[in-house]
């Protein structure tokens, strides 16, 4: 399969790396980094250029192209700041689910306030380690005339204390799964902040739901559909995953490369021992083996024929390539790379992150194994 981008791919990549070039200013990162904040200004200015929610209909705000395009505004991002390229691109969390299930109603009221940065969208899945364990599912939502009446806790929620609604999966006594746009300012929805290592300016916590009261109009979908969206909202989730990934894994690259010809020990650059040219080599190739993977399960994505087996190859295989690429990029900084004052120190911490998003080997081997022996 050809990957060459077209024009006006390359356009939408090109723009975003200029914006991200311009505005990520490195001494922002690093404090943004340290106090656990959201990089509000830059999401307003990146919405207002166009830049979140591109692949929308423009009828609701967006620009009509592709979930690749997408990804490529992710990737440049995070090349050029893991931290903040990851906080843009989980602004919109869920809104695929909206995009595919949800109705005209629902499309009108929630994604032209995404594109226009003037509202955050927050899943709400999990409540387990494994988020697409349904058989852990508790939280449940009643039928009582015109509202549904939701009580239950979820997990490791992303924008759990900055997103105005939750696509929230709950469980309905006698229809199976459903899934819900929560409001978080409704009665009876608690938030419970949680630090974490890496992807500091991105919120994350718990929620606690007692007896919120929602519309029947906030269901998304049909009674019974909840297991349908939380495929969709993972395949989606997933490849933004791997696209925060490449371009991480990239920007480690860069910043390495850059240091190896800057940096000099015994009276030589590092970039002219053997040792660091063989990382370096390595480094470039397993980039590009991630880049071809996910942009290959993005043109399917885009074509709705995505294999789940070769989905599962690609978030097994990018993680890996991640992770190693940025461990090595640490080494050849050396003690440095170990300063908070280093990008590559955050890089590291993003990495491990972005690393569990795209779920464990163990699960995703299991995944490959299904798709090639069948149930086991």
């Amino acid at each position: 399969m050809e990957f060459e981008l077209s024009d006006e791919q390359k356009d939408v990549q090109k723009a975003a790396k200029e914006f991200a070039q311009g505005e990520f200013d490195p001494e922002l990162a690093l404090e943004l980094d340290q106090a656990g904040k959201f990089p509000e200004l830059i999401w307003k200015k990146a919405a207002q250029l166009g830049f979140i929610g591109i692949h929308y209909p423009e009828e609701f705000g967006g620009q009509g192209l592709g979930f690749f395009e997408n990804l490529l505004i992710i990737e440049a991002f995070c090349r050029v700041d893991s931290g903040i390229g990851s906080a843009l691109s989980t602004v919109d969390l869920g809104s695929e689910v909206i995009l595919k299930f949800g109705s005209n109603e629902q499309k009108k009221q929630l994604l032209p306030p995404l594109s226009r940065g003037e509202r955050r969208l927050g899943i709400a899945f999990a409540e387990s380690e494994d988020g697409r364990d349904l058989t852990a599912i508790s939280t449940i939502a009643e039928k009582r005339k015109d509202r549904y009446s939701i009580h239950g806790k979820k997990s490791f929620v992303f924008n759990a204390s900055s997103a105005d609604s939750f696509i929230t999966l709950c469980k309905e006594s006698m229809e199976g799964w459903i899934t819900l746009i929560v409001e978080r300012e409704r009665e009876g929805v608690e938030v419970y902040p949680i630090e974490k290592m890496g992807l500091r300016m991105t919120s994350f916590g718990d929620l606690l739901f007692k007896e919120v009261l929602e519309p029947l109009g906030n269901r998304i979908g049909q009674e019974g559909e909840g297991k349908v969206h939380v495929n969709h909202y993972y395949k989606a989730r997933g490849l933004k995953s791997a696209a925060q990934t490449l371009g991480t894994a990239q920007g480690a690259f860069d910043r390495a490369m850059q240091y190896a010809k800057q940096r000099e020990q015994f009276g030589r650059k590092l970039s002219q021992f053997q040792v660091i040219r063989h990382k370096l080599a390595d480094m470039a190739v397993s980039v590009e083996v991630a880049r071809g993977l996910i942009y290959k399960a993005a043109t399917a994505y885009d074509q709705d024929r995505i294999d789940s087996g070769f989905f599962s190859i690609t978030q097994l295989e990018v993680r890996r390539r991640l992770i190693t690429v940025v461990d090595e990029a640490l080494q050849i900084f050396g003690g440095y790379g170990y300063i908070a004052e280093q990008a590559i120190e955050h890089y590291f911490r993003d990495a491990w992150a972005i690393g569990v998003e795209l779920g464990t080997e163990e699960e995703q081997k299991d995944l490959i194994a299904e798709t090639l022996l069948g149930p086991s």
